[in-house]
């Protein structure tokens, strides 16, 4: 059976949606990636730039699909789903051709630490694909609300994000808030045996089949180590949904459940060797 290949639109975003939901990212939390109701336009809010290379059958059906955001001169994909028997050498040929047009420099993937199939299935070399090169390691931390505050320091709203401040006055950390719930989803499908022995102590940790509702910090910066986790716990009395709340960063300095992704450099030419040492800032809330 032949297939149609090309680029989504929005009509074709409730499709694309189904399509995401079908498949559940492995590992100690088994996640279902949503954007619901409209996976286009969701895709649209993550970045400048977004598009989905699709796949269709004679019915039109999708049966493939990849997405590419863009911000600034840099891209992500994500969102890879479909049947083996879609040729994926015509997938990256529009992905490539969409990041080209558009003036990329650098492109970039993640993988959760624990979906070994996939990072073995990446890392292969093959002639249709381009090559996809470890380049760092990147640690999420899930925080609950209401953590005991141990200072005087208080939290103020400054252009559109939030900034901690001494008695005096002076600047001490910042950062943004981001919910992206209304429109980008995950939904826990189930836990491995270590999440299910932390939820019998750990009340506020998600039921199965829960659509997550938290908020994530972007655009973190503290002077230093105390003055980070001084942020993070008058952030974590925010009144916003949900028990819990997403910080990016191996320098977590208050109690937290961790995962790992291991970003990839997508090579297209094939010419790197060594990428661990290019500069790359992992935006948590665009993942």
């Amino acid at each position: 059976m032949g297939y149609v290949y090309g680029y989504a639109t929005e009509e074709d975003g409730e499709e694309i949606t189904r399509l995401l939901e079908r498949v559940e990212f492995k590992g100690d939390i088994s996640l279902a990636y949503c954007r619901r109701p409209n996976a286009v336009r969701s895709l649209a809010k993550d970045g400048d730039k977004s598009t989905f290379v699709i796949a269709k059958d004679g019915d039109g059906t999708i049966v493939g699909a990849g997405a590419c955001v863009i911000n600034g001169d840099v891209a992500y994909l994500t969102g890879l789903r479909g049947v083996r028997r879609v040729d994926i050498a015509k997938c990256y040929g529009l992905v490539r051709e969409f990041c080209r047009d558009n003036g990329v420099r650098l492109t970039y993937t993640t993988i959760l630490e624990d979906n070994v199939k996939v990072q073995a299935m990446l890392e292969k070399r093959r002639p249709n694909m381009p090559n996809y090169l470890r380049h760092s390691e990147c640690v999420v931390n899930i925080i609950k609300k209401n953590l005991r505050v141990k200072d005087e320091n208080a939290l103020v709203p400054r252009d559109g994000g939030y900034v901690l401040v001494n008695r005096r006055g002076d600047e001490l950390a910042k950062g943004k808030v981001v919910e992206q719930w209304d429109y980008k989803q995950y939904v826990v499908k189930h836990y491995g045996w270590k999440m299910r022995l932390a939820k019998r102590f750990v009340r506020w940790i998600p039921n199965e089949d829960e659509v997550l509702k938290f908020f994530t910090l972007c655009e973190v910066a503290a002077t230093d180590a105390s003055t980070l986790e001084s942020f993070l716990r008058h952030v974590s009395h925010l009144p916003r949904e949900g028990g819990f709340f997403l910080y990016g960063g191996a320098d977590c300095p208050v109690k937290s459940i961790t995962y790992k992704s291991i970003v990839y450099i997508v090579d297209w030419d094939k010419t790197m060797e060594d990428v661990t040492d290019i500069g790359l800032d992992v935006e948590i809330d665009k993942l």
